[in-house]
C-alpha cells in the first residue's frame, strides 16, 4: 500500500466516525478552535498543507482525540515530508559584506532622520523655544544716596600780638629765640568756650538707604497648595494648605528649606525676582533650601 493510500486510510477513519457521532465540521472547528480548512485537510488525507511534522502530529492527534479514534502519530509523521530550510544569510562574503553594509546604512540613516526631530521636540514646548531662567535670583545693584558736605566753617584768626613798646622785637627775644615773658606772649585763650574755636555743625547721616533690606522670599498662589517652611533650625515655620490668590512671605534669613506641592500653582518671588523652580522639582512637588547667601539649592527627598 503506498503511502498516499494509508494517509487516505486514516483520515476516511476520522471523517466516519465524525458523521457517525452526527458532528458538523464547522461546530468541530469552533470547538477545537482551528480553522475548517484545517479540518477538511486532515479528512482529505492532505497532511503537508498542515505545515512541519510536528504541527501535522499536534493538529491530527487532537482531531484524533477527540472523535476517540486511535491513530499512530509516529506514522502520521514519518509519512509527512519535512521542509526544506533555505540559509537568509548570503554564503559567499561578498553577499554577507553586502548585507551588513546595507544594515548599517540603514542603521545610519534612520539614525540621522530621527536625532533632528528629537532635538527639535526636546527644545520646544508648546508656547515656542524653552526658556531656560538661572536658579538664583539676578542681584539688584545698590546704590548709596549721596550726601551733601557740611559747609566750611570759617578761618579761625589768631588774634595779632601785641606791638612791644620798646619799638624793638630784637631786644626783646633772648639768644634761643624765645619771646621773652610778658613782652610779646598774646592773651591766653581758653579752647574749652564754644565761641572761641567756631567748628562745622554737627549733621546726623541716617543709614537707611545705604544698607540693603533683609531679602525677603513670597510665595503666591495662583491654586491650592500645600506648603511646609522650616527655619534654619529645623523648626516648623508653616505648615498648611494655601488657598488661591493668597501669599506667604518670610523673611529669607530665617528658612532653612521649602516643600510645595503644587508647582503649577505656585509662584516663588525671592527678593523681587521670581525664581524658576525647574531644576528643584519632581513631578508637581517642589523642595529646595535656601544657603547663608540668600541663593536657591535644590535638596534630596
Amino acid at each position: 500500500m503506498s503511502t498516499s493510500d494509508q494517509n487516505h486510510g486514516i483520515a476516511a477513519r476520522l471523517k466516519a466516525a465524525r458523521l457517525q457521532q452526527g458532528l458538523e465540521i464547522e461546530a468541530l472547528a469552533r470547538e477545537l478552535k482551528n480553522p475548517r480548512a484545517v479540518l477538511e485537510s486532515i479528512e482529505r488525507g492532505d497532511w503537508a498543507r498542515l505545515g512541519a511534522p510536528v504541527f501535522a502530529r499536534h493538529l491530527v492527534g487532537r482531531y484524533a482525540s477527540r472523535l476517540g479514534v486511535s491513530v499512530d502519530l509516529d506514522e502520521v509523521v514519518q509519512r509527512v515530508e519535512a521542509p526544506v530550510l533555505r540559509p537568509q544569510v548570503s554564503v559567499s562574503r561578498i553577499g554577507r559584506i553586502a548585507d551588513m553594509s546595507m544594515r548599517n546604512a540603514a542603521y545610519v540613516g534612520g539614525s540621522l532622520l530621527v536625532l533632528p526631530l528629537v532635538y527639535l521636540a526636546l527644545s520646544r514646548t508648546a508656547s515656542g523655544p524653552a526658556e531656560y531662567r538661572p536658579l538664583d535670583p539676578v542681584p539688584t545693584e545698590i546704590v548709596a544716596p549721596v550726601v551733601a558736605d557740611p559747609a566750611p566753617s570759617p578761618a579761625v584768626e589768631s588774634p595779632a600780638p601785641a606791638p612791644a613798646e620798646t619799638g624793638d622785637i630784637a631786644a626783646v627775644v633772648d639768644a634761643a629765640g624765645t619771646p621773652a615773658v610778658g613782652e610779646l606772649a598774646p592773651a591766653a585763650t581758653s579752647v574749652d568756650s564754644p565761641s572761641a574755636l567756631p567748628g562745622p555743625t554737627p549733621v546726623a547721616a541716617s543709614l537707611a538707604g545705604v544698607l540693603p533690606a533683609s531679602p525677603q522670599l513670597e510665595l503666591r498662589f495662583t491654586g491650592d497648595s500645600w506648603i511646609e517652611v522650616f527655619g534654619r533650625d529645623g523648626a516648623v515655620v508653616e505648615r498648611a494648605l494655601a488657598r488661591e490668590g493668597e501669599a506667604r512671605r518670610f523673611t529669607a534669613a530665617d528658612i532653612g528649606r521649602v516643600t510645595i506641592g503644587n508647582v503649577e500653582a505656585t509662584e516663588v518671588v525671592l527678593n523681587g525676582s521670581r525664581v524658576n523652580l525647574d531644576t528643584v522639582r519632581a513631578a508637581n512637588v517642589a523642595r529646595f533650601a535656601l544657603s547663608s547667601d540668600g541663593s536657591i539649592e535644590a535638596v534630596a527627598r
